[in-house]
């Protein structure tokens, strides 16, 4: 398999801040689900803890009352023909001369390859024209929005792969609905736009996913944990409000800390290391979470290792095959929002690694090739329950009306709109490298979110 070299560095730049996500910070399959839960508690929080066959579920907080963005479409028919439905990516594809969310684009390919092979959605075939790069620079994310929308007259946008939320604007004016992994504002509170777990920076709302910490310490009697996290205001903010959740879920937050540089593992960690071996009333924590970049967690991960930690380690950027060879980050955990392709008992997991097996052009069985899977399945679970009289206004009503949810409680948190446009879906995973294999630590697991 072959490593694109820009795919981890920016990639865990948005991971790292979707972590803290849920936070009102600055910084599976469509339609299946259930009403029963397995239920499992520590400390003072109540989980709802999915099996093999039960959906996890949680309540949500009602929405508020208006939504920007929700207008009648100018064109309502636009990018729709009686055999096609237009549709187009917009992410970041280069930065700096290197490839970041390629393989996003190729899993939301291989979604509609699947689709266009069993003739379509109501025989219109997915007429998908690839991700549009936005380069990693403002200017150019929010031409982009324009260009699809204006001079492509896509029906919709999906993927959206990228820190920028500079095309919300276009897409706004024009109508377009569009989808993505929200770790960008602009799929938040917006009638058009549709974060697939989501939004993950909500303004208003604290619906961070705690459900994994708990379940890895709950066979534990010390609950103590450690939040590193970088120094800036965003930062800061999020390892404020992941301590306030930690803590209500009944967590013992010992220590928190925003010294780390992005991107800038301290020279001599030595004191910084002191002060988490001793932060549990003189001993080490049962956890760190490390809130930070791909290059602190290797360092700071590997640095813990060699003083002799035995703790859990967890962040959000540990999972990808290629790092399964990667000594740093042996015997540590990742969080993640949807099953890790290792759970190959569950058919979603199993569909989507076979579509990008066979449809995806290289692409690797990653986090960033599922993101765009999973955006193309949402898409295509909303035109099928909108019906064959397609209209984008039609296909809107649908997604942002009560008949209609995404996601299974199993392999996906259960979204629900237009609640999910102003919080996260609080649900998510852990998988657990040791040995050079993953392996499902955490099914998934959810807990209710709450206002700030």
């Amino acid at each position: 398999m072959r490593f694109r070299k820009g795919l981890l560095p920016v990639l865990a730049t948005t991971l790292a801040l979707a972590a803290a996500c849920g936070s009102g910070s600055d910084g599976g399959g469509g339609g299946g689900g259930g009403t029963a839960s397995a239920a499992a508690s520590a400390g003072t929080a109540t989980l709802s803890r999915s099996t093999a066959s039960t959906p996890a579920t949680w309540n949500t907080i009602p929405a508020p009352s208006s939504l920007q963005c929700a207008d009648k479409a100018p064109n309502p028919t636009r990018g729709i023909t009686d055999t096609s439905i237009k549709i187009g990516g917009l992410g970041t594809l280069s930065n700096a001369g290197t490839s970041t969310y390629q393989e996003t684009d190729l899993g939301a390919a291989a979604r509609f390859a699947r689709e266009n092979a069993a003739g379509g959605v109501f025989g219109r075939k997915i007429d998908y024209i690839g991700m549009t790069d936005d380069g990693s620079n403002a200017q150019q994310n929010a031409d982009a929005g324009k260009k699809l929308a204006e001079n492509e007259n896509v029906f919709a946008v999906a993927p959206v792969a990228t820190p920028i939320g500079a095309y919300a604007d276009a897409l706004c004016t024009n109508e377009v609905p569009a989808f993505g992994w929200s770790f960008n504002n602009g799929l938040c509170n917006r009638a058009n736009t549709f974060g697939f777990t989501g939004c993950l920076l909500p303004d208003k709302y604290n619906s961070i996913q705690y459900g994994p910490y708990v379940e890895l310490l709950k066979d534990s009697s010390d609950k103590s944990v450690v939040l590193l996290g970088v120094d800036n205001s965003a930062a800061r903010q999020g390892v404020a409000d992941t301590k306030a959740s930690l803590e209500r879920a009944g967590l013992k937050v010992v220590m928190t800390s925003n010294a780390l540089q992005f991107g800038q593992p301290p020279a001599d960690p030595s004191s910084l290391v002191r002060q988490i071996m001793t932060a549990n009333n003189g001993k080490p924590p049962a956890m760190i979470y490390h809130v930070t970049d791909f290059v602190n967690v290797t360092a700071l991960a590997q640095t813990m290792t060699a003083a002799g930690y035995k703790g859990i380690q967890i962040s959000a950027v540990g999972y990808d095959p290629r790092l399964t060879g990667l000594k740093a980050l042996d015997d540590t955990y990742t969080y993640l929002q949807w099953l890790p392709f290792q759970s190959t008992d569950n058919a979603t997991v199993r569909q989507m690694a076979d579509d990008v097996t066979k449809y995806g052009k290289g692409a690797g069985l990653s986090i960033t090739s599922a993101m765009g899977w999973i955006a193309a399945d949402m898409v295509i679970a909303g035109l099928k329950a909108t019906g064959k009289d397609l209209t984008v206004d039609k296909f809107l009503s649908t997604l942002n009306g009560p008949d209609f949810h995404y996601g299974d409680g199993i392999f996906l948190g259960k979204t629900t709109w237009p609640q999910n446009h102003f919080y996260a879906a609080p649900c998510a995973t852990a998988a657990h490298l040791k040995d050079g294999k993953y392996s499902l630590a955490v099914p998934l697991v959810c807990n209710d979110p709450y206002a700030n």
